[in-house]
Parts: structure tokens; sequence; C-alpha cells
């Protein structure tokens, strides 16, 4: 696997690149991961996820591979044999053992766990401890595209000693990922089990601090040990209690300290479409997009618009009367950038989604209505519908993106998109909703059985 750098914005940090896999999957960069469960999207099955071809990759956590027994599959398949997508045509699969969506890592476990070569990991046969030998015994059965080195987790203001251990553990972690890489490349002897990692490009952990210093010091290391060795370099420990600012300081001073010739992956730092563009805009080329899934848990649509500057100089040209029911109705889609179709608002609503959406729920007549009425008997086809919508649109948004990078007016496009107010509040509003509607929802089965 390898990166191509194809250009880069003049007035910000943005990229526009390539990556060309060992099956013949070429993703254009800038984009967003689709997050999964074993391999495919909680809601959506092989079939959906072909048809949806702007999405470029797919983030696959190891921990959901560990049962009782070990490690599974062991079939004999590779990944993507095994779910369905061995076309060269159709998304990368980049393997990671932290899960952005439910935060698998377990940061309080045991003090021996920390100070060892352990990882603590929350699997669905309860906390693991994983080996970085454990850890490449899945990438060399499941061989994804690209495959993360292990890192360490911690939040913020954990402390002085063990956020140091953090960097510790994750630096010597990238030496043995390297090591076990250089062996299968060069032939050398114990080859023989790194033979199959060949097909498979390494992407080297830095684990971001709430020292800046050592982040930066620590991607410096990273780099001159790994450069030779790795297609990209992820900045992890971030989307854990960290404010905005030291976000954006900490994306923008590691990746000075990167080679421009490997892309860059950033886990936990995009929480809503403002902060993808603020990402981007530090020079990440590519995201996790895990608040798309989790707008589709909690009921909720994306329908913000991917050209708000089109939007803005539509209403300039209008006259007063016109521009007032403009700026009124910027106002009204502002409050709506996601759609609670929880809300009993939307009962009787006939409208799509998002109009001029293609995405296929949008274009096949499945209205506001039908979906609120869906999530109100708990029908699974709820979900099935919002998570085809959303990763559509999130898909809509990475290709926007990238079109305004090549065009050089990404800078303009940022300064657009940030008049528009974010929606976290409205997002957090729901989840709470949610789990209150959930319980109550329980709370009915239960009194019926007692019945």
């Amino acid at each position: 696997p390898q990166f191509h750098l194809i250009t880069e914005d003049a007035r910000t940090g943005a990229r526009l690149g390539s990556i060309t896999t060992s099956r013949g999957v070429t993703a254009d960069t800038p984009f967003g991961l689709v997050m999964t469960r074993k391999g495919l999207p909680s809601y959506l099955t092989p079939d959906n996820l072909k048809a949806l071809s702007e999405v470029k990759g797919l983030h696959v956590c190891a921990a959901h591979f560990f049962d009782k027994k070990g490690m599974y599959p062991k079939t004999g398949r590779n990944l993507a044999e095994l779910i369905g997508l061995a076309e060269p045509n159709s998304a990368l699969l980049l393997l990671g053992l932290r899960d952005p969506l439910t935060f698998n890592i377990n940061m309080y476990s045991g003090a021996s766990a920390v100070r060892n070569t352990m990882l603590s990991v929350d699997s669905d046969s309860g906390a693991k401890p994983i080996t970085h030998e454990m850890y490449m015994d899945v990438v060399r059965r499941t061989q994804p595209d690209l495959c993360l080195s292990l890192s360490d987790e911690v939040v913020r203001n954990c402390g002085g000693k063990r956020a140091k251990r953090a960097l510790k553990r994750t630096r010597e972690w990238l030496e043995k990922s390297v090591a076990d890489f250089s062996t299968a490349a060069t032939g050398e002897e114990g080859s023989r089990d790194n033979e199959s990692l060949g097909s498979v490009g390494l992407v080297g952990s830095i684990f971001a601090s709430d020292n800046l210093e050592d982040s930066v010091e620590h991607a410096r290391v990273a780099a001159e040990i790994a450069s030779d060795e790795v297609v990209g370099f992820a900045i992890m420990g971030l989307g854990l209690r960290e404010s905005h600012l030291a976000r954006r300081e900490a994306l923008q001073s590691i990746n000075k300290q990167l080679p421009k010739n490997q892309f860059r992956y950033s886990s936990g730092s995009a929480s809503s479409p403002l902060e993808v563009l603020q990402a981007v805009e530090c020079g990440v080329d590519v995201v996790d997009g895990s608040f798309a899934n989790q707008l589709t848990d909690c009921g909720m649509a994306m329908v913000f618009d991917l050209n708000p500057r089109k939007e803005e100089e539509g209403s300039s040209t209008g006259t007063a009367g016109t521009s007032a029911s403009a700026s009124a109705s910027a106002s009204a889609s502002a409050a709506n950038m996601n759609l609670n179709l929880w809300s009993e608002e939307y009962v009787y609503d006939q409208g799509p989604l998002k109009a001029g959406c293609g995405c296929y729920t949008c274009s096949n007549g499945f209205t506001r209505g039908y979906i609120h009425h869906l999530l109100e008997c708990r029908e699974l086809l709820a979900e099935v519908l919002l998570e085809s919508h959303n990763t559509y649109h999130m898909a809509q948004f990475m290709k926007t993106i990238r079109a305004h990078i090549a065009a050089g007016t990404f800078s303009e496009y940022v300064t657009h998109s940030e008049r528009t107010p974010t929606s976290s509040t409205q997002t957090n509003r729901a989840k709470s909703n949610l789990q209150k509607t959930v319980y109550d929802y329980k709370l009915q089965a239960w009194n019926a059985l007692d019945t």
C-alpha cells in the first residue's frame, strides 16, 4: 500500500491525495471512515454498502473478533472475503484495537497490566488483556488493507507519570510493529511468521498527550523510527475530555513533524461536521465518521447544507423581502442541522429527510413521518434507512471537501461553514431522550410479562 500526495491547500494545511492498497483499492483523501461491527456497519449489508460508491474506507475493531475461546474467525479467509467486499472497487479496510463508537480501551485496568506490555480492552466476552503478539496474530489472519500499531489511551488530567508511561508504551509497540513488518519485507530470519504481512500497510500510532511538547517529541521520534516502513501515521488519544483548542493545537503541531509522503489519520478528533473541517484544515487525511453512526443510533438524520456559500449567495441576490425570508429559512435550517425523528413534529411530515438527497432512503419515497413511525414501533428498518442516509450524506460531505481543496476554495468553505451553528447540544439532548425512551420501553415489556 502507498499514499500519493496530489496537492496542498495554499492557505491551510488541507491536503488532497490518494491511498492505493495491495488489493487494488484506491481511496481519494481526505475521507471519513465508516465505523463497523465485525467488519460491516451496524445496519447495512454488503449489498447496501456496495451501492454507496463514495464510501472510501471502513474502520474494523480487532477486539470484536475476540471471544472466550480466543480469536476468530479461523476459516482461512481474509477479512475482505469474509464480509463480502473482496472486489477491487470496494472500500479499504483499516484495522485497529480502539473502537471510536464505544471506546473499548479499558483505561482503569490493574497497575500490573499498565506496567507490562498488555493492553486491556472490552470485548464481547469481557475485558481481555491483549499483547502486541496477539494483535499481530489478528492482523495476519484477517489481512486488512491497513493496520494501526497499538497505542495506549488515557483521559486528560490523568497524571504526568501515567501520560509518560502511555507515550513510552505506544513508542515501544510502534518499534515492535516496525520490526515485524521490516522482516516480512526483507526476508530476514523470523520472517516466516510475518510473510503474510507483506500485503498489509502499517500505520504508526502517535499518542497525543496533555503535554504538547511531549507529543511533538513523540511524533518526531516516531517519524524517525518508522518513516521507511509505514504508509501513514495515526494521531491517537484524542476525544478524551480535551478542549477544542488543545485538540487543534495537537493536530497542527504533530502533523508538522510528520513526513508529507505519508497520510495522517486521526481517531476521536471529529464529533461534528465542523470538527471534520477543522481536522482537515490541520492536515488530517483520514478522519473517523463515528458521529454519523451515533446520530443513527439516536434516531437522527444529517441534513446540513453541503454548500452553505451557495445558499448565502442566493439569498443576497434577492429583494429585501426575499432576503428576510431566506435569512429566516437559513436560521431554521441551522437549528435543524440534524433531524430528531423521535420528535412528534414529524408524525404527519410527508417530506424526505433532505430535499434533493440522492441516498436510497430519500430517493425511494421514505418520509420523515414513516421513519418516525418505525422508530416508535421499534422497527429495525428505521436504523437501516437512517444509516443509509447518514452514511451517504457523510460521503458526499467529504466529496465536497475534496472538490474545494482541488479548486483552491477550501478556506472560504470553512469560513462559510463556521457561520452555521453546530448542533452538539441537540445531539446530546436526543441521546438523553433516546435513553429514556429505551428505558420506558423495557419497563413496559417487563410489566407486560408480569401480568
